[in-house]
């Protein structure tokens, strides 16, 4: 059986943490699949089924996802999963896919399904570890249905509503927004560690260490993980600074206690309880 190609683009470390999840049930299914990062989108597949990872950012997949989609050869026959997440678990979310889905059509690929999973914000505001265990335990308990589904060749998309679809409209202005708001990152100097982990984190290669002094460039994709990994939290990130969120989730907190979270709050009862 051939290998399953599991492509991710992932920020802070939650959507990868999902996709190696489905690795590892992918696996068990005696299924092989290989796990691959997309950094700038630059890079190629070899794999003729394809899973491509990505988090959600502004109700569209991330701008090196989008490159990496149009970038790959033609195919005959080859099929596409996508699998997603977000902070919210919102209808709003589901036509994210779109802009990928057109080259790959193009291309020769069907797309053949698509996963969605809610994994805490590193951006906007700051989930308790309690809701983050949770989001991770409810991904995990999800997660192998996904693999079963790939590893039969099937799938759904969903069918985006005209609200979803016009705020993906609305909200891909921001692919041209963040690289310009890269630009106006900045190192709080008093705070700077010089340990070089956003330099060597950043996966578009955007921020540079010359002379000591930091700068940073014009290929920002807007992850965020300079400043969410940034052990001093010394890294600003221009005009949307005040939704910096800065340091990692303990995902061994006890799920069970996680009070409810008041944003959506119905929307992520729904997805906590399976509907």
């Amino acid at each position: 059986m051939e290998t399953v190609g599991i492509y991710v683009f992932s920020g802070t470390g939650n959507t990868l943490r999902c996709a190696e999840a489905l690795r590892d049930a992918l696996a068990e299914l005696g299924r092989g699949a290989a796990l691959r990062m997309i950094r700038d989108g630059s890079e190629k597949a070899s794999e003729g089924d394809l899973v491509v990872c990505y988090p959600v950012y502004g109700f569209n997949a991330p701008t090196p996802v989008l490159r990496f989609c149009r970038g790959l050869e033609g195919t005959e026959g080859g099929r596409v999963w996508f699998m997603k997440t977000s902070g919210e678990p919102l209808r709003l979310n589901d036509a994210s896919s779109a802009e990928l889905a057109r080259p790959l059509r193009r291309k020769g690929y069907e797309i053949a399904g698509e996963f969605g999973y809610v994994m805490p914000y590193n951006i906007l505001f700051r989930h308790s570890d309690e809701a983050a265990s949770l989001m991770w335990e409810t991904a995990k308990r999800r997660i192998p249905a996904a693999a079963r589904m790939i590893a039969a060749g099937e799938g759904a998309a969903p069918r985006p509503g005209a609200g979803a679809k016009l705020m993906s409209a609305l909200c891909r202005i921001e692919h041209g927004f963040y690289p310009l708001n890269g630009r106006l990152f900045r190192v709080d100097a008093k705070k700077c560690l010089r340990c070089m982990k956003c330099v060597e984190a950043c996966p578009v290669g955007n921020i540079k260490y010359k002379d000591g002094r930091f700068s940073f460039g014009g290929k920002c994709a807007c992850c965020t993980r300079c400043a969410f990994s940034c052990p001093a939290d010394a890294i600003h990130i221009g005009i949307i600074d005040f939704m910096r969120v800065n340091g990692p989730y303990d995902f061994a907190r006890d799920p069970a206690k996680a009070g409810p979270i008041r944003y959506c709050r119905r929307a992520y009862e729904r997805y906590f309880s399976g509907q």
